[in-house]
C-alpha cells in the first residue's frame, strides 16, 4: 500500500471524501470502493491511532443488550461478529466468557439462565460458527474458571463466547488494503483545515499534509465525517449549530498490566455504579488475555473537554480494581501500556458519572440542516463498524444519484480483507528490522511511532524496553537510511507517544 499524495487527492473530484482513519473511516471507504466510487480517506494522524486502537480487543456479539431489552442491536451485533469472523479469521477468533453471578435475585443463576435463553433464542442462525449460546455453570465450575478472582459468595456463573482480536493493527491494515485493492485512495497525517461550503452544499475540504505542510482542496460530492469526537466541530465549521445534533463524549481506558495472560475473560464487578437495566451491583470489569498479557478495561470518565489522554485516570482506576481483584496485586509498575480513547457518553454530576451510549449517531445534513454534501457519523461500538459504515456510504449514495452503487451494498459484507505482512516472532534486531522496513516500505508508516507503535505490538506488550528508544531509532536508521535531523526527529516523536500510553 502507498500513501496517496495531496496531488493525487485533488486531480479529479471524488464522489466520497471520508475524514478519519479509525474502524469506522476505514469501512466507510472500503465499502464506498467496492461500490466503485471514487474515493479517498484521510486522517490527521494515523490510520487506527485513537479510539480504535485503545479498546479491550473484543468483538461484542450482543449479549450486553440483553440488560437493555435493546434485541434489535443484540442481532445487528450477532451478525456483525460473524462478519468479522469470516472477514478476518486469523484475526477475529472466539473467546469464553465467565462472569460471577450472586444470590438468586436479579444478581443470580436464574435471572442470567433466563437471560441467556433470550439471547440464544435471538442470535439464532446469526452467531457464526463455533459460537454457541450462553448459559450458566455450578458455582464450583465458575470458582475453577475465575481462579484467583473468585469472589466469596458465588453462587453460579454466566458463561458465553465473543469474538477477541488478535491484533488490531494487522486488523485496520487488512481492512485498508481490501480499501486499497478496489481503488480507494488513502492518506494518513493529513489533516482537514475547513470544510469548503458553496451554496447549500459541502463540496470538499482544505487538507494539509501534517509532515511537509503543503496545502491543497480537495472537491467531493459527499464528505463523510468519521472523525469521532472532532465530528462535531467539523460538522460545526461547515453549518452553524450543527454540532448540537451530537452526543457528549467520555475518557474511556483499557489497561495491560504485567500478569499472565487467563484463558479466558473472566468478569470482576466493582463498586462502581453500572448503567444497565439490569444492575449486577457494580460496573463490569473484564480481565482479558492478549499476547501473553492481561488487559482489563473497560474503566469511563468524563470528558467535558474532549482529551483523549489523562494518565491521572489510572490511578483511581487501580483503586477499584483492588477492591473488585484484590488477588491481582496490581500497582502502577505493573501497568504496561495505557489505551484511552474517546466514547460517545452521557455524563453527569450522580455517582455514576458517565452513561455509556447504546446508538451510534448517523446524521445526513441534508436532512437535518438543509446542507448537502455531508455525512456525519459517531460510533459506539467497534462490532458494528462496517453496518454503520454501509448506511452511511448508502446515503451519500443517495445524494450522489448513484442507485447503481446502492445496490452494490452487500459487496461489503461477502468480500474479505486483504492480505498484510504477518508480525514478527522474535524480538531480536534483524526481525525488528525488517519489520519496520516493511512498515515504511508497504504499511504506509509515516513516522517512527507510526512504525513501532501500531507496525508492531511490542509497544503494547512492554516489550521496548529499558533504552528501546534508542535501538528503534538505531534500527530504523540502519533500515531506512535516515540523516541525523531525521533520526533526532523520529526518536523525540517516538519518545512523546510512549510516554503518553505508560503510566
Amino acid at each position: 500500500m502507498n500513501r496517496a499524495a495531496l496531488s493525487d487527492l485533488s486531480a479529479a473530484p471524488l464522489d466520497v471524501l471520508v475524514v478519519g482513519g479509525g474502524i469506522y473511516g476505514i469501512m466507510a471507504a472500503r465499502d464506498a470502493a467496492l461500490r466503485g466510487l471514487r474515493v479517498a480517506l484521510v486522517e490527521r494522524g494515523d490510520f487506527g491511532g485513537e479510539t480504535s486502537h485503545n479498546s479491550l480487543k473484543i468483538m461484542h456479539g450482543g449479549i450486553r443488550y440483553v440488560q437493555h431489552l435493546d434485541f434489535g442491536r443484540l442481532r445487528a451485533s450477532a451478525r456483525e461478529r460473524a462478519f468479522w469472523q469470516a472477514a478476518a479469521p486469523d484475526l477475529s477468533r472466539p473467546l469464553d466468557f465467565v462472569i460471577p453471578l450472586f444470590g438468586h435475585g436479579i444478581r443470580g443463576p436464574e435471572a442470567f439462565a433466563a437471560a441467556a435463553k433470550l439471547y440464544t433464542l435471538a442470535s439464532t442462525g446469526l452467531r457464526g460458527p463455533d459460537y454457541g449460546g450462553a448459559g450458566i455453570v455450578l458455582p464450583r465450575t465458575a470458582r475453577r474458571q475465575l481462579g484467583d478472582l473468585a469472589p466469596e459468595g458465588l453462587s453460579g456463573g454466566g458463561v458465553w463466547r465473543d469474538g477477541h482480536i488478535q491484533d488490531m493493527n494487522r486488523l485496520h491494515l487488512s481492512a485498508l488494503r481490501s480499501a486499497a485493492d478496489h481503488g480507494a485512495q488513502l492518506a494518513n497525517h493529513v489533516e482537514v483545515m475547513s470544510l469548503v461550503r458553496e451554496g447549500d452544499a459541502v463540496t470538499g475540504a482544505r487538507l494539509r499534509d501534517t509532515l511537509s505542510g503543503k496545502e491543497t482542496t480537495v472537491r467531493a460530492g459527499v464528505t463523510l465525517a468519521c472523525a469521532g469526537a472532532a465530528t462535531p466541530d467539523l460538522a460545526e465549521d461547515a453549518i452553524p449549530g450543527a454540532s448540537a445534533h451530537f452526543p457528549g463524549f467520555a475518557r474511556a481506558m483499557n489497561i495491560v498490566v504485567d500478569r499472565p495472560a487467563p484463558d479466558r475473560a473472566m468478569g470482576i464487578v466493582s463498586q462502581s455504579r453500572a448503567d444497565a437495566v439490569v444492575d449486577r451491583g457494580g460496573r463490569m470489569y473484564f480481565c482479558t488475555p492478549w499476547q501473553g498479557r492481561m488487559i482489563i478495561g473497560t474503566q469511563e470518565d468524563p470528558a467535558p473537554d474532549r482529551i483523549a489522554r489523562n494518565a491521572a485516570d489510572v490511578g483511581p482506576f487501580l483503586k477499584d480494581l483492588a477492591q473488585a481483584a484484590p488477588a491481582l496485586g496490581l500497582t502502577e509498575k505493573d501497568v504496561l501500556w495505557i489505551h484511552q480513547g474517546l466514547i460517545p457518553a452521557e455524563t453527569d454530576d450522580g455517582p455514576g458519572g458517565v452513561k455509556r451510549m447504546t446508538k451510534g449517531t448517523l446524521i445526513d445534513h441534508a436532512d437535518a440542516d438543509r446542507t448537502r454534501g455531508l455525512i456525519s457519523v459517531v460510533g459506539v461500538k467497534y462490532t458494528t463498524a462496517r453496518l454503520i459504515a454501509e448506511r452511511a456510504v448508502t446515503r451519500a449514495c443517495v445524494q450522489l444519484g448513484r442507485e447503481d452503487a446502492v445496490a452494490r451494498a452487500p459487496l461489503s459484507i461477502d468480500t474479505p480483507f486483504g492480505q498484510v505482512g504477518a508480525e514478527m516472532t522474535s524480538n531480536t534486531d534483524p526481525q525488528v528490522q525488517e519489520r519496520l522496513r516493511a512498515a515504511f516500505e508497504t504499511e504506509m508508516a509515516m513516522t517512527l511511532a507510526d512504525a513501532v507503535i501500531r507496525r508492531t505490538r511490542l509497544a503494547e506488550r512492554g516489550d521496548i524496553g529499558a533504552g528501546g528508544v534508542d535501538r528503534m531509532t538505531r534500527l530504523a536508521v540502519e533500515a531506512m537510511g535516515w540523516d541525523e535531523a531525521r533520526a533526532s526527529r523520529e526518536r523525540d516523536g517516538l519518545a512523546r507517544e510512549l510516554a503518553a500510553a505508560t503510566p
